[in-house]
């Protein structure tokens, strides 16, 4: 399996300041868990931390929501984005929505693959799941941070996902082929700060739910 290449990564990063500051493990516990670490031990300003990316390339207990276990092989993209932020609690469906949003807009786009985004937290395929999204939030003192847990499967072999039965998809078995992690990843960092910007300035989610519901299923 080919690691994630750093140098790739940054060059085609154009976002302003998310993922401008990753952090890349071989292998951890869960990325959320090590992001939420990070910004309750951080003795210098947690300031720094902000728009900071976690990326491993294994997890071993990844979360996923109601405590569930995210099985996270190599292969996958699984990180965290760590976000200071002026929004409160119960802004975090949205945040999630923006994110997944921002996952189906670059998959359809780079790849032609339509996804669709399952309430709460999900992306899927052809009623097989591709990925999800697990939002939490750290207080420090007056200070609030939103950790964006995402999976997505992205170049896992078809044996990977025999754990999953016969309910979830890569999109390595979509297309046949492994695509190219670092350019998928910078696209929907920079997909999601351009959304998570207009939002956390102007609380107005209305405008971004045209677009999101128009691929948002409930069922």
């Amino acid at each position: 399996m080919i690691n994630f290449n750093l140098d790739k990564y940054k060059k085609s990063l154009e976002t302003d300041h998310i993922g401008k500051n990753i952090i890349y493990l071989k292998k951890v516990d869960s990325t959320n868990n090590f992001a939420s670490n990070l910004i309750i031990n951080k003795e210098e300003s947690q300031k720094s931390l902000n728009g900071t990316v976690v990326l491993a390339e294994t997890q071993e207990k990844g979360k996923g929501r109601l405590e569930r276990v995210w099985i996270s092989p190599e292969g996958g993209l699984w990180f965290t984005i760590i976000l200071k932020t002026r929004l409160e609690e119960k802004n975090l469906p949205e945040v999630t929505l923006i994110a997944a949003y921002s996952i189906a807009a670059v998959l359809d786009t780079e790849y032609k693959i339509k996804a669709i985004i399952k309430w709460p937290n999900d992306i899927y395929y052809e009623k097989l799941k591709l990925g999800g999204i697990l939002t939490e939030v750290e207080k420090i003192n007056s200070d609030i941070y939103l950790i964006i847990g995402i999976g997505i499967n992205a170049n896992l072999d078809t044996e990977d996902l025999a754990p999953f039965g016969k309910k979830s998809v890569s999109i390595k078995t979509i297309l046949g082929k492994d695509i190219e992690r670092e350019s998928f990843l910078s696209k929907i960092l920079l997909d999601f700060e351009r959304d998570y910007k207009y939002y956390s300035s102007t609380k107005d989610f209305k405008a971004l739910f045209k677009k999101i519901e128009r691929i948002l299923n409930y069922d």
